[in-house]
């Protein structure tokens, strides 16, 4: 790499997010290789089979991110609908060839790694999502012209999802997009018609399914099937409670011994609370605030619509993953299977997180490069979405 070339990365780097990310990625490690020892050692009689693999896919990651930062915006913005159309297909092609594993079928074998086309999925819609409210901001006010077209995009990814299934990518791939479109200024009117209509879907797709119907029962009362539906939320309380503080000493948990199944994946954060207590639970929450703050306040900084629409929808995206994890695992909703963004063992999912990441360092390197009001602090713009008075003329590219 050239020393032009190297000065110029570490100028335009955002030293705040990325240095969150890297401590996450460590702390991920660190609760990875504590959880999966056990579990890797009597599954494949290997202990370090799979933090080996993390510590593989955690590199692939980083260098994914930092390909994805090194595109500009707009280029994002001129390929998503290609991309849009690709992901869909990959969407489709999964449930005829991909790996059924635990019921669902979400998996592609590729080069020893398995990849869901749905972390690819997410940021993908996001970018379209952004592209379409901030090229056409004339057309919102028209249900037909504005929100239809989008709603026929969530529409059928939401579909594609189910049909593996996956509810809880369903959710939040939902929320998040609703989120833009109030961002971006869809009438409140239209939003609302519509969310009257998903949330009966929604509530039919729970009930129609005997699995969610019991996950959902053993939300409600986990005591009710302690050795069956309630199970791991059971376990993971247990965790949680035994935690205290201060916790048992990192490596010194009992509940990842084969008592809390996916004690390394959408569990972690039980495994967190019971070895590092109350004080590492509030270390990670504090690590996705600061991770979500600066991505609002790079959001906030953006002269075009679609570089902060973009923006917020990876913030948000990231931020719900965690909230909707941590809430699952301590019975605030229904387990979702969602895992939590850098920490939690999974690779489709780090690539994912990290594509969405790349975006958002690639907005601050743009601003960077081309003095888009950079160094300034945030604009008014948030505080206009929150009392609502953010005109139409702002939201134009």
């Amino acid at each position: 790499m050239k020393l032009s070339t190297l000065k110029e990365s570490l100028v335009t780097l955002d030293g705040v997010l990325l240095g969150v990310v890297l401590i996450l990625l460590v702390f991920g490690v660190l609760m990875v290789g504590s959880a999966s020892l056990s579990v890797s050692d009597v599954r494949y009689g290997d202990p370090f089979r799979i933090i080996g693999h993390w510590l593989v896919y955690i590199p692939l990651g980083l260098l994914l991110m930092w390909w994805v930062s090194r595109v500009e915006p707009a280029m994002w913005k001129a390929a998503c609908l290609p991309l849009l159309l690709l992901i869909l297909f990959l969407m489709t092609l999964v449930l005829g060839f991909g790996l059924r594993i635990n019921g669902a079928t979400r998996w592609f074998s590729l080069f020893g790694l398995t990849l869901q086309p749905v972390e690819f999925l997410k940021p993908v819609v996001i970018a379209y999502m952004a592209y379409y409210v901030s090229s056409f901001p004339d057309r919102l006010h028209q249900f037909a012209a504005g929100l239809a077209p989008m709603l026929v995009v969530l529409g059928i990814s939401c579909a594609l999802l189910m049909l593996q299934p996956d509810f809880g990518n369903t959710i939040l791939l939902t929320a998040v997009c609703f989120a833009i479109w109030l961002l971006g200024g869809v009438p409140i009117r239209h939003l609302i018609g519509t969310a009257l209509t998903v949330i009966p879907l929604a509530a039919i797709a729970m009930v129609a399914e005997p699995y969610r119907m019991k996950r959902l029962m053993s939300f409600l009362d986990p005591w009710a099937d302690p050795f069956g539906s309630g199970y791991q939320l059971i376990q993971s309380m247990l965790a949680f409670g035994s935690g205290g503080l201060t916790g048992l000493g990192l490596g010194q948990g009992v509940q990842k011994l084969f008592y809390l199944p996916e004690s390394f994946t959408d569990f972690i954060a039980a495994v967190i609370a019971e070895e590092l207590g109350l004080f590492g639970t509030l270390l990670l929450i504090a690590l996705f605030a600061v991770l979500m703050l600066r991505g609002w306040q790079l959001s906030g900084q953006c002269d075009h619509a679609f570089e902060r629409l973009l923006a917020m929808g990876c913030t948000l995206m990231i931020g719900f993953s965690f909230i909707i994890n941590v809430a699952a695992v301590t019975g605030l909703i229904p387990t979702k299977g969602i895992p939590i963004p850098f920490v939690s063992y999974g690779g489709s999912a780090l690539f994912g997180n990290c594509i969405l990441v790349g975006l958002l360092l690639g907005i601050h390197r743009h601003h960077v490069l081309h003095g888009d009001r950079s160094n300034r602090k945030p604009d008014g713009w948030a505080r206009k979405i929150s009392r609502g008075t953010l005109s139409q003329q702002e939201i134009k590219v």
